[in-house]
């Protein structure tokens, strides 16, 4: 069955930084070019604190309406930021959980930072697209470890991106 994946991201359209690294995952791990049956669509969120803005939830709307060749799958992904010292932090994670619980949309989290855990380490924001495009260009993917990305919990430097994406790749 062909299914529409929608990858709803924090960064802007014109950094695209939090999808290069995803992409990156899914054409090595899931060889995305030879996969006719899957699409990808990403939407950017211009900040995590938009994601029940009314243009986000437009353009998954769309996105469903105009993919008539199966199933569409949103995927919200979010970094975990200092949830762990932060309880407003945790208190904002949450809400984005119980966000896509609510409206059947899988829930993708990144611990601290998806630079934390693609590159090791927090990048600061003037420079998160060219790190990203610099990861693209080395194949920094081939230097990451699966288990990294198949967390059941949250925890330092993982993701449970890959539990997520396997259920439709």
């Amino acid at each position: 069955m062909d299914i529409q994946i929608v990858l709803v991201m924090e960064t802007n359209e014109k950094s695209k930084s939090d999808y290069m690294y995803i992409r990156s995952i899914l054409n090595c791990w899931y060889d995305l070019q030879s996969r006719t049956d899957r699409k990808i669509v990403p939407i950017f969120m211009n900040g995590k604190g938009n994601y029940k803005n009314k243009r986000v939830i437009s353009k998954i709307e769309k996105s469903r309406q105009a993919y008539r060749n199966g199933d569409t799958c949103v995927v919200y992904c979010f970094d975990t930021d200092k949830y762990d010292t932060d309880p407003n932090e945790l208190l904002t994670l949450t809400q984005e959980q119980n966000y896509c619980t609510k409206n059947g949309y899988e829930f993708v989290w990144f611990c601290h930072d998806i630079e934390e855990v693609f590159l090791g380490k927090s990048i600061p924001n003037s420079d998160k697209t060219d790190k990203a495009r610099e990861y693209m260009i080395s194949n920094g993917i081939n230097n990451l470890q699966k288990r990294n990305f198949e967390a059941k919990s949250i925890s330092n430097r993982k993701s449970n991106l890959l539990r997520v994406l396997d259920k439709y790749m």
